[in-house]
């Protein structure tokens, strides 16, 4: 559900530092700053040839450049890359003006040769000084994308040089980058996520129960709606990404006689393939959600068609289960999510004021979430400044149980 419907935003808890100093080197290209705390051609689709311009920059003297409708891009038609045999530092950077004293998420993806340990991915002040970098290199799954974070206050600076290189082994080695972002700590998901990482495989199954929300609906312009989902896919901020999801949603956009508005809840699906959405469709059938009911989803990448997906969708209360086989050529299944979402993008919505949604018997590839690496995703109303986070994970018998709850 993103395109518009649900687009990603990241709200993610803080990342290691790794105490390794990189050399800043010398930028090779000037540009023109971009908005502040935005970075500019996140998915180098708008770089023009293979060599690398504004407003991304290179250090170091090996190898590297852009690609350019070779099938190498997480999303959209090009990414970038370094290859190199030399034991040099090389980096692709990019000077990103920032407001001080201002907590950001900085994320993106690389894919690696998988034979060197010492890529990172991070910011530096002008003056070259690390403010926070994380560790990448090792390969969990072959052929896939890893999500690399780093989260960090700006401080006093009022600039910064993001970059993603490596310190190369002396043997031909590489690394493909793409989707690059810098981001406010607060999204329009919450919830739990386990990504393709330098420490997880990439994940193809997500399941998870929950108790339907409730809550009262307020007659105003921006009517209260959330949905709450499990999917494979969803964890990027480019147009062209793809998601494969299957939940419930509760919305006070609707009337009753009186012209009051009620709480109605919906069981839906949606595929977007490559950046094409299906939109929001309900789930075929006689399907009645109501508050209180246990509803329990899952979505399977099959193994013998890697484009084929399987969503089941059961409201335990009620006794029915639905099974849709979704064809999504261009997911990559290179994340896994269990997130309550405030749709907002289009559905002129806002999260409710108070909020409380339980889940139980969660697990990604049959595992509980204490076997991963998770990113923690946290929403916020914008008006009243109530976040919405979900509780540390507790499990027990192989599933993983958390609460999603609001807060001031």
């Amino acid at each position: 559900m993103f395109r518009e419907r649900h687009r990603w935003s990241p709200a993610l808890a803080l990342a290691l530092l790794v105490a390794v100093a990189l050399p800043a080197g010398c930028t090779s290209r000037a540009w023109a700053d971009p908005p502040t705390g935005v970075i500019s051609d996140p998915g180098f689709e708008a770089q023009p040839h293979q060599a690398i311009s504004a407003p991304w920059s290179a250090e170091g003297p090996d190898f590297k450049g852009i690609d350019i409708w070779r099938g190498y891009q997480k999303t959209g038609d090009k990414n970038a890359f370094i290859r190199t045999s030399s034991r040099n530092w090389n980096a692709i950077t990019q000077r990103v003006p920032v407001h001080a004293n201002t907590n950001y998420v900085l994320d993106g993806w690389v894919r690696t040769s998988g034979n060197y340990t010492t890529g990172y991915f991070g910011a530096r002040t002008q003056n070259g000084k690390t403010l926070v970098q994380e560790n990448y290199g090792i390969v969990r799954t072959p052929g896939a994308y890893q999500y690399v974070h780093v989260a960090f206050n700006s401080g006093v600076n009022t600039s910064i040089t993001v970059f993603i290189g490596y310190v190369a082994p002396g043997t031909d080695s590489w690394v493909q980058i793409d989707d690059v972002h810098l981001s406010p700590p607060y999204g329009n998901w919450a919830g739990y996520v386990v990504p393709s990482s330098p420490r997880n495989t990439a994940p193809t199954a997500v399941t998870a129960t929950w108790i339907e929300p409730s809550f009262p609906c307020v007659d105003t312009a921006a009517p209260d709606h959330i949905s709450v989902w499990v999917g494979l896919d969803g964890l990027d901020h480019s147009l062209d990404e793809s998601l494969v999801q299957v939940g419930t949603s509760a919305s006070c956009d609707h009337r009753d006689p009186t012209g009051a508005p009620v709480l109605v809840h919906q069981a839906f699906w949606e595929v977007i393939n490559g950046g094409d959405p299906t939109g929001e469709q309900p789930v075929p059938g006689d399907r009645p959600v109501a508050a209180g009911d246990t509803v329990s989803a899952s979505v399977v990448r099959r193994s013998s068609d890697p484009t084929t997906y399987v969503l089941t969708l059961s409201n335990l209360t009620r006794h029915w289960t639905a099974s849709l086989t979704k064809s999504t050529p261009y997911a990559r299944s290179e994340s896994a999510e269990i997130i309550t979402e405030e749709p907002g993008a289009i559905h002129q919505a806002i999260w409710p004021r108070q909020l409380s949604v339980p889940f139980s018997y969660v697990t990604v590839d049959g595992d509980p979430l204490d076997n991963y690496e998770v990113l923690t995703q946290r929403g916020q109303r914008p008006d009243t400044g109530t976040v919405y986070e979900p509780s540390r994970p507790t499990s027990a018998n192989g599933f993983s149980a958390f609460t999603l709850s609001s807060r001031p």
